[in-house]
């Protein structure tokens, strides 16, 4: 049985990573010069992949490291065992430094065996703040003891707003460490991560440098599909081109859609046309009741502005595309700002497009069926 080299379930390797070299160098090259930064991109971009890959050069540099994901936390405890969590990952004199350390305070927290979540459930009141705060100082403790300095990444950073005041704990903490650590700061909502870090109000402005994922060259995609193909006794042929045109340089899209047409052409064989074809029809098939939820997961107006962004072909703040979708026009900027920040829609050479190719097809595939809630009067101004 052969095994196909395009695997889209979960974030790739870091060495399997499409390009992303100059943004990898970048990266850590502020890690090292001490610079925290914040890296955003729409959801299956490759932040992940790219972070690993970040951290893995530091480790080599002789930097502590420790990648946190905060996706969907909900309270201050499961923040202290997210970031346990994170420094699980640490080998040899640094994690036996840190493990020794989590001893020495006999707070509930170790590396492995439970940790604090079987603190948690043995004392389902004990103070999980403090616990937070103590960790948070971790990298200062280690910097003292061994002069290990420490790159800690903070991966779906604007979940912590779903947790009142968390986002002004870490910055108490975390702005003492110049010396002892350098954060990353990760997030899938551009809006959101805005309002943690540009937002007077919140207590992590100004804290990172700003940098954003923008979609793969399509020369590099099509350079790794060819190699793998190829690698694998196959032929990308006529496919590739309507392949990259679709894709449009999404790294997991690219991936998805290189599997369904990597399964669709036999060993020996060069893809056709028609092959690609039946890949993207498999994959939409597939794909249907991710794409039904997340468009359901949207605001009624948002609805209608992906929808005109996918079917419309006119301008879309023209009369015409606000009443093909029952919209007020005078809704449509802030629907499509709706969109953008939570990166289901990115501007590509300066116009708003769908993010995710294929919630773009199954939008097109709908057609212009009329969304629930439609407002009033879609031609006012």
């Amino acid at each position: 049985m052969e095994i196909n080299p395009f695997r889209f379930s979960g974030p790739l390797p870091p060495s399997e990573m499409i390009d992303r070299d100059e943004e990898a160098d970048r990266l850590l090259s502020m890690a090292e010069g001490g610079h925290s930064f914040r890296l955003v991109g729409p959801r299956r971009y490759g932040k992940t992949t790219l972070l690993k890959r970040v951290l893995e050069a530091a480790e080599q540099r002789g930097m502590a490291t420790v990648l946190v994901d905060l996706q969907d936390v909900l309270s201050i405890a499961e923040i202290v065992v997210r970031i346990e969590a994170g420094y699980d990952r640490l080998k040899g004199p640094i994690r036996r430094s840190v493990d020794a350390l989590f001893r020495s305070w006999n707070i509930g927290l170790a590396l492995g065996g439970g940790g604090f979540t079987a603190t948690l459930q043995r004392n389902p009141n004990v103070d999980a703040e403090s616990v937070l705060l103590r960790l948070l100082h971790l990298p200062a403790d280690l910097f003292d003891r061994q002069g290990v300095p420490s790159l800690i990444v903070f991966d779906e950073i604007q979940d912590v707003l779903a947790v009142p005041g968390a986002d002004g704990k870490i910055r108490s903490v975390i702005q003492h460490q110049t010396e002892a650590a350098t954060y990353g700061f990760a997030g899938s909502a551009p809006g959101v991560v805005e309002q943690l870090f540009a937002d007077p109000k919140r207590p992590l402005l100004e804290q990172a440098v700003p940098m954003e994922l923008a979609p793969l060259p399509l020369d590099a995609v099509a350079a790794y599909v060819e190699e793998r193909f190829r690698r694998t006794e196959r032929d990308p042929g006529t496919a590739l081109t309507p392949f990259l045109e679709f894709t449009r340089g999404h790294p997991q899209r690219s991936m998805m859609l290189a599997h369904y047409l990597w399964d669709e052409t036999p060993r020996g064989g060069t893809a056709s046309e028609e092959t690609w074809v039946a890949a993207l029809d498999r994959a939409a098939k597939d794909s249907a009741k991710l794409m039904r939820a997340v468009w359901r997961a949207l605001p009624a107006n948002d609805r209608r502005v992906a929808r005109a962004l996918a079917v419309r072909p006119g301008p879309l703040h023209s009369r015409e595309t606000a009443a093909a979708v029952g919209i007020k026009r005078s809704s449509i900027s802030m629907a499509l700002e709706s969109l953008l920040d939570s990166a289901h829609a990115i501007r590509v050479d300066g116009k708003p497009r769908l993010t995710d190719p294929l919630f773009e097809y199954w939008l097109q595939q709908q057609g212009l069926a009329p969304a629930s809630g439609e407002e009033s009067d879609p031609q006012e101004e």
